[in-house]
Order: C-alpha cells, then structure tokens, then sequence
C-alpha cells in the first residue's frame, strides 16, 4: 500500500499588531473565512498593490516603520476591504515604538 502523501493545510500565518474595536470576549476563537478562487486572486492583487505603496516609504523613519496593512473584515455583507493603516505595538524585529 503506497504512503499518502501529506499535503499543506496551512501556507503561513501573521501577527496581528491590534483590532478595532477591540475583540469581545464572547467572539470564537478563531473566524473561518472562505473565499473563491476569484476573489483570493483579487485580495493577493489589492494585498501586493498596498505592500507595493508602503514598501515606497522611508522605513528608516518612524512613519515609515508605523506604515501597514489594515484588512478591513464586513462580515455582514461579506466583504474585505485592504486599506493604509498603521502598527502601535512592538516591531518583528522586538523593538519598541514611540
């Protein structure tokens, strides 16, 4: 009998640097959101256009270091906007911003 072969089940993860509003405690865990091919196309597209505008910036500045990605979720109307936004926590790099 031939070994199955294993298969990714998940390709990567990200932090979150924080929500808004913040998160109720009643909220699962975790929140499932299932997109078409399609449309996973056009999020990478909108994602790499964003990524494309903040990599533009002066990193060695501290706008430049604040600059990220806001993945705006309207569940209701099933949605994902990809917007400008800006990190307030701790670098990747374990740094503390001002």
């Amino acid at each position: 009998m031939a070994k199955e072969i294993k298969t990714k089940k998940s390709f990567g993860s990200v932090r979150i640097d924080h929500t808004s509003p913040a998160v109720p405690e009643a909220m699962p865990k975790a929140l499932n959101l299932h997109i078409s091919f399609e449309e996973a196309m056009r999020l990478h597209l909108g994602l790499g256009q964003a990524l494309a505008k903040l990599n533009s910036y002066d990193r060695s500045t501290k706008a430049g270091k604040k600059s990220a990605v806001n993945l705006c979720v309207y569940a209701h109307a099933g949605r994902i906007t990809i917007n400008e936004g800006t990190v307030r926590g701790v670098t990747s790099t374990g740094s503390e911003k001002e």
